[in-house]
């Protein structure tokens, strides 16, 4: 995981590559895609203790704006540089102040740098 946001909007996991096309679809280790498919299960699992209804949004933002969107991976949206904001802001608003600082609160102890 790269990015872990947690807004009223949601929370977002997102993982960030500034890959080629060429690479992303010829790497032998996992796919841009599924690395950021299983983060994001990763996060709602660690979750699920604390706050049963949330959802985890897993965004793969690329960098070179290459990547596309996979319909094997459904679960993974793609965006770029200049669509993350908006996609960001422009969903309904879901999660209380109280419940956003019960999950950054929870998150900070699984944080590392």
């Amino acid at each position: 995981m790269d990015i872990v946001i947690v807004c009223p909007t949601g929370v977002f996991m997102i993982e960030v590559k500034n890959w080629s096309n060429r690479f992303a679809n010829n790497t032998n280790s996992f796919s841009p895609y599924e690395q950021t498919e299983r983060a994001g299960r990763v996060l709602w699992i660690s979750l699920q203790g604390i706050f049963r209804k949330v959802r985890v949004t897993n965004l793969l933002l690329s960098v070179k704006g290459n990547l596309e969107y996979n319909k094997r991976y459904r679960s993974v949206f793609v965006t770029n540089l200049d669509k993350i904001n908006y996609f960001l802001t422009s969903k309904q608003t879901i999660l209380s102040e109280k419940e956003i600082k019960n999950i950054v609160k929870d998150l900070k102890g699984h944080v590392t740098t």
